[in-house]
């Protein structure tokens, strides 16, 4: 008779270990990684639509490489259906400014009202170059911004 043996981990509750995991995520998209493949438990964990809420693009070159991989693209899908803010606003501008997808502005703005900062910014530009009422509120935005900024 085979007896398996748990990891320490598996003994925490699952939610400290999802907190641990959406921590890691946020740090480094290697170590998501790593932690994925050390077992099925966090596996699982680590498939949790909140650590692909939390994971931190800065390991993604900002060219839009992941259009040719189908794995990058499946994970792309996965982290911009958990309302990832980073993933939000770069499929967005991609899309907007490459495939004319009336969506596209739906997905910056989502992450602007998350607190993508760059996002709201980029909105206000583009409300400001669309004009009327829309350059008002733009130019509003920015100057609020700027405001905002400490010195």
């Amino acid at each position: 008779r085979k007896e398996t043996r748990k990891n320490f981990i598996e003994f925490l509750l699952s939610e400290i270990v999802i907190l641990i995991v959406e921590r890691i995520a946020s740090y480094s998209i290697q170590d998501l990684v790593s932690i994925k493949l050390n077992s099925r438990f966090l596996n699982e964990v680590a498939n949790e639509h909140y650590v692909y809420h939390k994971v931190h693009w800065s390991a993604f070159s900002p060219k839009p490489r992941w259009m040719m991989n189908q794995q990058a693209i499946s994970f792309m899908n996965i982290c911009i259906a958990s309302e990832n803010l980073e993933a939000l606003y770069r499929k967005g501008m991609f899309n907007f400014f490459n495939c004319n997808d009336p969506t596209a502005l739906g997905m910056v703005n989502k992450a602007a009202e998350g607190g993508h900062r760059v996002a709201e910014y980029v909105l206000a530009i583009i409300s400001i170059f669309e004009g009327s009422k829309s350059m008002r509120e733009g130019l509003m935005c920015i100057t609020n911004r700027k405001k905002n900024v400490p010195v």
